[in-house]
């Protein structure tokens, strides 16, 4: 799914990954485009409408998107449930996204969740409105889940930076290649969990010009073994969508060793299957379909919870950066970022606190990760950055 930007209509565009429009959310977007309003429920159970600011239309966006990914995820895995049909959904499925997926699963806290209730009430209140819906649904969070959700709140004590040290301790306790592979994509290519989706076998096309699929790629290891690094195009369909666009496309830099992983996991564990997905669920799960986009993430939390466990037996270096709950696959790409911006900051003779959003050193690590250096957000991922490089020169020091 796409989020995209009309100039014509000056709204989102909801859109499918072939860019066929999605409609229901679309007419939302441009009904709160064109009159800032919503609608809400009266003590007696009728529709008044309610005038929003600016930014509350925004964010009424923004997780009306993380809701609509989750059905596309969900769907998968459902003979019932799809974008096509997500306007009828049942109030049950909706309060479950609320409380066991974002407050349990994703760790958000209480503006969080206050923000998507109001966000999934309004469009629902919109398609009651406009007739689609049949009922108004009644979203809430469930009191056992009231408490988790103020405890999510509390702000994160977790630095997020992991050393290379502690990164290697996570690869090594996980249970399949596949799973190593998807936590060293991370730590190692800055990879989010959604972008493992992007590794393909074959060769394939963007606009006129062809890309090397990992079959090429083993081909090419093969062939020249003096070669210690490999290009991967990840295309922006599997990346993380920029506002007003779709997700931003790529070079993936895959040092040999990890690319020796990824040809012993083809060999030897990959199930059999005709999908020209690389990465698939796992053969004793009867179920070869590609893995979803929150596989990493799940990875992540099983071995976190193996390694914490091994940290109170004592069955892990001491005098190391030690793992903590806070910490998540996201850190893994983070700290990619950081070890990047720290070693250019000194090829190029420049003091972290020195580099600019103009420098070769920030744009450099802006287009490895994916981000958009000329966007609003670019100073602040730069400072992101420099903190995470005086935390990974204190953990050196240690």
């Amino acid at each position: 799914m796409l989020k995209l930007f009309s100039q014509q209509h000056k709204c989102i565009v909801f859109a499918q990954d072939d860019l066929a429009p999605i409609l229901l959310p679309t007419f939302f977007s441009n009904s709160l485009s064109r009159t800032q309003q919503i609608f809400v429920v009266t003590r007696n159970q009728h529709l008044d409408e309610k005038p929003i600011e600016n930014i509350t239309m925004k964010f009424i966006l923004n997780r009306l998107e993380q809701f609509l990914f989750w059905i596309e995820e969900y769907a998968k895995g459902s003979k019932f449930v799809s974008l096509n049909n997500h306007h009828s959904i049942p109030n049950e499925l909706i309060n479950y996204y609320l409380n066991e997926v974002i407050i349990v699963q994703k760790g958000l806290g209480e503006a969080s969740v206050k923000q998507s209730i109001q966000a999934l009430t309004s469009y629902y209140n919109y398609l009651y409105q406009s007739g689609i819906s049949d009922n108004l649904k009644d979203l809430f969070i469930k009191p056992k889940y009231r408490e988790q959700a103020r405890s999510n709140t509390k702000s994160r004590t977790a630095v997020k930076y992991l050393t290379p040290e502690l990164r290697n301790i996570l690869y090594y306790n996980t249970t399949t290649i596949r799973d190593e592979l998807l936590l060293r994509t991370g730590g190692e290519c800055g990879l989010r969990s959604r972008e493992n989706q992007g590794f393909l076998l074959d060769d394939f096309k963007v606009g006129a010009k062809t890309y090397k699929g990992l079959l090429t790629l083993f081909d090419d290891m093969k062939n020249h073994p003096e070669k210690v690094e490999f290009e991967y195009f990840m295309q922006g369909r599997f990346s993380k969508s920029v506002r007003y666009s779709g997700g931003k496309s790529r070079m993936v830099f895959l040092h040999r060793s990890l690319l020796e992983r990824f040809k012993a996991y083809y060999d030897n564990e990959r199930p059999e299957s005709m999908s020209d997905s690389f990465f698939l669920n796992n053969s004793n799960s009867n179920d070869n379909n590609p893995i979803s986009a929150k596989c990493a993430t799940q990875v992540f939390t099983k071995t976190r919870a193996r390694v914490l466990f091994m940290q109170t037996q004592g069955l892990t270096p001491k005098e190391g950066q030690q793992l903590e709950i806070d910490h998540t696959h996201h850190v893994l790409r983070h700290s990619f970022g950081t070890d990047k911006f720290y070693t250019l900051s000194e090829e190029n003779n420049m003091a972290v606190d020195d580099v600019t959003t103009t420098s070769q050193v920030f744009l450099t690590v802006a287009a490895l990760m994916g981000h958009n250096a000329s966007s609003k957000s670019a100073p602040s991922t730069t400072r992101r950055y420099i903190r995470s490089c005086h935390i990974k020169t204190a953990f050196d020091c240690k």
